[in-house]
C-alpha cells in the first residue's frame, strides 16, 4: 500500500476595487476574480457608478463586494445609511467598511469601527470586512473576532502591476488577511485568501 502525500496548495483570487473616479472598465478586467465596489460614504453619499459597475461586474460573472467608507460622523447612523443603500446586494455580495484618514472626522477612534460592525451586524446579520491600512490596525484590532481584514500595504506608490510584491504584512490580532491591498496607483490591487 503506497500512502499519497497531499501538498498544500494556496489559491489567491484577483480582485479590483473602484469608485467614483475609476475608469468604468476596471470593474470588469479581464483576468480579475472580484470586483469590490464603492457604494456610500459618511451619511449624504451614494457612489453615482456604484449599481452600474456592480451590475457590470455582475453580468461578466465576477465575484462581488461592496463597500462603504467612513465619514467620521456617527458610527451607528453610518452603518444604517451603508445597509439601507445596499441591502439589495446583502446575501450575494460581501460587504466592508474602509477606515482611513483622509475625510473621516473620527480617525484615531479606536471604537468608531466597532460601533459600525455591530450595528451593521444588527440590521444585516453579516459582519463586514474591515479595510485599514497596515500601520493603523490597531484601531480596529476589536473588531478581529469577528470581522476579516482587508489590509492595505504598498511597495512603493508606484507598484503598478499584478506581480505580488514580495514583502511581510502585518496582520496582529488576525492570524492572516482575507484581502491584501498591494497597489493603490493607477489601479486598487488586491490578493483574496
Amino acid at each position: 500500500l503506497k500512502l499519497g502525500l497531499r501538498k498544500k496548495v494556496t489559491i489567491m483570487l484577483k480582485m479590483v476595487d473602484v469608485y467614483s473616479d475609476s475608469p468604468r472598465n476596471f470593474a470588469i478586467q479581464s483576468g480579475v476574480d472580484i470586483t469590490m465596489v464603492k457604494a456610500t460614504q459618511g451619511t449624504g453619499y451614494v457612489n453615482l457608478y456604484c449599481d452600474t459597475d456592480y451590475q457590470a461586474a455582475k453580468k461578466k460573472g465576477k465575484l462581488l463586494g461592496f463597500y462603504h467608507y467612513c465619514g467620521g460622523g456617527n458610527a451607528k447612523a453610518e452603518a444604517q445609511y451603508f445597509y439601507k443603500n445596499t441591502k439589495n446586494y446583502v446575501g450575494e455580495a460581501v460587504p466592508a467598511v474602509d477606515w482611513e484618514s483622509y475625510q473621516n472626522a473620527s480617525w484615531g477612534n479606536s471604537n468608531y469601527v466597532r460601533q459600525f460592525v455591530d450595528e451593521y451586524h444588527n440590521l444585516s446579520g453579516i459582519w463586514p470586512l474591515i479595510y485599514v491600512q497596515e500601520s493603523a490596525i490597531n484601531q480596529v484590532a476589536n473588531c478581529a473576532k469577528d470581522c476579516g481584514l482587508w489590509v492595505a500595504k504598498y511597495p512603493s506608490m508606484d507598484w503598478k502591476s499584478w506581480n505580488v510584491p514580495n514583502m511581510k504584512v502585518n496582520t496582529i490580532p488576525w492570524s492572516t488577511y482575507t484581502i491584501w491591498q498591494f497597489t493603490g496607483d493607477n489601479m486598487d490591487r488586491n490578493l483574496v485568501n
